[in-house]
């Protein structure tokens, strides 16, 4: 038969008070991190809803606002978001000049990169402050 060793309240009270500060350090530095892939992605799905704007026609390919106004619009929740589109033009996946006579029929891309920093809740050693976010999408047009 095994016998169990029995422990002292205040034993396990100290324990409690020496593990939950770690335990609650641990439960921000994740949630901080979940932030962070969080408005990763929200940056990410911006860019594409700008390009997925530019790339309808050719016409939509050239309105650089109504491109940056979709990728604002679409992370209107993170504050900072900065919005730039372009567009380009490749023949036999060369870069060529959109207009003649840089290709008989050139394939043109809109490009919209999105931009944004977060801030973490703490400082953490070796990452800094602050991280810079960053993501660029490429749609050809149809």
């Amino acid at each position: 038969m095994i016998a169990w060793k029995k422990t002292s309240r205040g034993q396990s009270m100290v324990e409690l008070a020496l593990l939950l500060p770690l335990l609650a350090m641990v439960f921000v530095v994740a949630a901080d991190f979940a932030r962070v892939f969080y408005e990763s992605i929200e940056v990410a799905h911006a860019a594409r809803a700008g390009v997925q704007y530019g790339a309808q026609n050719l016409v939509k390919a050239v309105d650089y606002t109504g491109m940056q106004n979709a990728a604002l619009n679409d992370g209107s929740n993170i504050s900072g978001l900065s919005a730039t589109a372009s567009y380009f033009c490749t023949c036999n996946q060369q870069a060529v000049a959109c207009s003649p006579p840089g290709c008989a029929e050139p394939q043109v891309f809109v490009k919209v990169t999105t931009s944004a920093t977060f801030k973490t809740i703490l400082n953490y050693p070796g990452i800094g402050r602050t991280i810079p976010l960053n993501t660029t999408a490429i749609l050809e047009v149809q």
